[in-house]
Order: C-alpha cells, then structure tokens, then sequence
C-alpha cells in the first residue's frame, strides 16, 4: 500500500490491511493473549512489560517486535499518519 492509498481508507481498514504484510503492527488482543502466553510460561517480567505499556497507551493497533521482547516496547498506533512508515514508497508500488 502507497502513502496515497493509505490516506484514501479508514484507520481500522489501513492498519488491518498492512498489518497482513508487516508482523510489527499487532492488535491489543494479539498482545493481551501474548502476555497471558508468558504469564503461563514463567516470563512474568516480559507480560508486566507489555501489560503495563498497553495499560499507558490504549489503542486498537500497536507498533511491537515479538522477536525483540523487552527490548522493544509496544508503541500505540491511533492516527493514519502512524502508518506511512509501514507503507511502500510510491515508486516502488505495483
């Protein structure tokens, strides 16, 4: 998706779509669930750390590397223009 296509869609539907394509952009039930997976396997630190920055920054969408744990800190996702980052320049669209 194109910074153009991106401002002609809704928040939700631009964020669901490029969340298809970009294993950064989660939901705040995919991060719930992965905080209780970690709760269930010993990594309290690791669920505090994701449960306390949802709990600051409510949002639908978030910004998180799973692979990165603690080291990252999901980051909340609430206006189109946080997602241009994610969108592919336009010489390069299809």
């Amino acid at each position: 998706m194109t910074i153009a296509q991106l401002h002609s869609k809704n928040f939700n539907d631009a964020a669901q779509k490029l969340s298809e394509n970009d294993d950064r952009i989660t939901t705040y039930e995919t991060l719930k669930e992965f905080a209780k997976e970690n709760i269930d396997n010993d990594r309290l630190f690791l669920s505090i750390h994701i449960l306390k920055a949802i709990w600051d920054n409510p949002a639908d969408y978030y910004d998180y590397d799973y692979c990165m744990g603690t080291l990252d800190t999901p980051a909340p996702l609430l206006l189109i223009k946080d997602l241009e980052e994610y969108c592919e320049q336009e010489e390069n669209a299809q």
